[in-house]
Formats: structure tokens, C-alpha cells, sequence
């Protein structure tokens, strides 16, 4: 199974960084949940405990990703003028099956972004994803755990 989650994810960042936002949506089940919570500078334990509690970066369904998606072919996404160029790094995959049927796929990422001449941007962390499968994975909920003791505008799909 890790074999075929590590392609799956490697197939993800593929459709991200080309671009390919409308067939990256269809990976998204309905119900989505995807969130990056605030860090704390707290012991990680309770960081986890606390973690709902607190105001996310960002909370996010497959509707409003699908709205953020069609702004940016708009054309008026000016946070996007000129277009970002990406590159996803994806590693340390885990994959394991919970007894509700979902499988739980933790993994690294690095993400690199660049955009005019001189605006560019790294982000590392982990995410923590719940997909599911009968004929395709569907992206159920992802947690996005950003390293970073501060975070400007996030306007990539992570």
C-alpha cells in the first residue's frame, strides 16, 4: 500500500505544480476538511491537545478550494499576476489503515515558490491526511502543520 499512497501523493504535487488545479479538485472528496492550524510555542503534546481550540490559518472545504481555484482563472487573482512557478517535495510517507476504513498518510513537504523577480518563497512541514478508497482515493481531510514560527499570506495549495 505505501507504494501505491507515496504515487499517489507524488501524482498530487505533479497536478499542483503544472497547474492542473481542476483535476487536483477531483482527488477532494465533498466532505473535505482542509486546515492548517496556528503552531504554538508549547510542548508538542499539549500543542496537539489544544491545537482545535485555537484560530486556524486557514479551514477549508472542496467548495471554497473549487472558489479559490476559479479566481485565479480570472485572471484578477492579483496575488498571482504573474503567475507563481512551484515545486512540491514530498517525503517520510506513512501509510496506515484505521478501523473506520480511511487510511491515515502522514508525510513531509517542501514547497518552493517563486513569482516576479523577486519574490520567492520556501515553506516546510508536515501534513497528516485521511483518504479514502473504493474506485479512486479521495482526499477526506488534510491537516497541514507548517514548521514556521511566522507565516505570511498563504496563497498556495498545500
Amino acid at each position: 500500500m505505501i507504494d501505491e499512497v507515496s504515487q499517489l501523493l507524488y501524482h498530487e504535487a505533479h497536478l499542483l505544480d503544472s497547474g492542473l488545479f481542476q483535476e487536483w479538485l477531483e482527488l477532494l472528496a465533498g466532505d473535505l476538511r482542509y486546515w492548517a492550524p496556528v503552531r504554538a510555542e508549547i510542548a508538542r503534546a499539549e500543542e496537539r491537545e489544544s491545537e482545535s481550540s485555537r484560530l486556524p490559518l486557514f479551514d477549508e472545504t472542496k467548495e471554497t478550494l473549487s472558489l479559490r481555484i476559479k479566481r485565479l482563472d480570472t485572471g484578477l487573482a492579483w496575488s498571482d499576476i504573474p503567475t507563481s512557478r512551484t515545486r512540491r517535495f514530498v517525503s517520510n510517507i506513512t501509510a496506515e489503515n484505521e478501523e473506520s476504513g480511511l487510511v491515515r498518510v502522514r508525510s513531509n513537504f517542501m514547497l518552493f515558490k517563486s513569482r516576479s523577480f523577486t519574490d520567492e518563497t520556501i515553506l516546510v512541514g508536515c501534513r497528516e491526511d485521511r483518504w479514502s478508497r473504493s474506485d479512486k482515493w479521495l482526499l477526506r481531510e488534510r491537516k497541514i502543520l507548517i514548521d514556521h514560527r511566522t507565516v505570511e499570506n498563504i496563497s498556495v495549495l498545500l
